[in-house]
């Protein structure tokens, strides 16, 4: 008897075949293109915190008169500018506008520039508005009080010319010190 042959044992090899290493490189490629769309898609689902929006500091009170009358507001002006007589000018004009100067006086140290300190942040929008109508200097959060008044104006250099003053009045209601007092 003859011997079976043996047939499909020897097949030709295909030439079209892609090698291992392209294989393994294109899976590779995909997984990074996976991931990168994944992250993507993560980064845009996730909640985004809301951007905070600027605000504007809230306004000043300009007018002695919208000032809440349960609140205390007094003001003591100081003169740290070197001009004589300047803190009660200044304080018999704001008094004369209708604020509530209780003192007038000159401060213990120089100071270049106009600040307006207070005790309290409610009375933040009063400073806000004496600043305003001084045209000069900043309202300021003071660590305690600096004077007998919650409020209390040092007037700078800057102050000079811009600042509302008038002959202080001795009959007036103001108390004036001509020497240096609180600050």
């Amino acid at each position: 008897m003859s011997r079976p042959q043996r047939v499909g044992a020897h097949r030709s090899v295909s030439t079209d075949r892609w090698p291992r290493w392209a294989i393994l490189l294109a899976a590779l490629a995909a997984a990074i293109v996976l991931a990168a769309i994944g992250l993507f898609a993560l980064d845009t689902l996730r909640p985004q915190a809301p951007v905070p929006m600027e605000t504007a500091a809230p306004e000043g009170i300009t007018d002695p008169a919208a000032i809440d009358p349960a609140l205390d507001a007094s003001i003591t002006v100081l003169d740290a500018s070197g001009e004589h007589s300047f803190a009660a000018g200044v304080g018999q004009a704001l008094a004369d506008q209708g604020w509530d100067v209780i003192a007038t006086g000159g401060s213990s140290q120089a100071s270049e520039t106009t600040v307006v300190w207070f005790d309290s942040e409610e009375l933040a929008p009063v400073a806000r508005g004496l600043a305003e109508v001084l045209g000069a200097g900043e309202a300021q959060l003071s660590d305690g009080r600096l004077s007998g008044t919650p409020i209390t104006i040092v007037l700078g250099p800057d102050a000079i010319g811009t600042a509302p003053s008038v002959e202080p009045r001795e009959e007036g209601e103001l108390e004036h010190s001509p020497t240096p007092s609180a600050l």
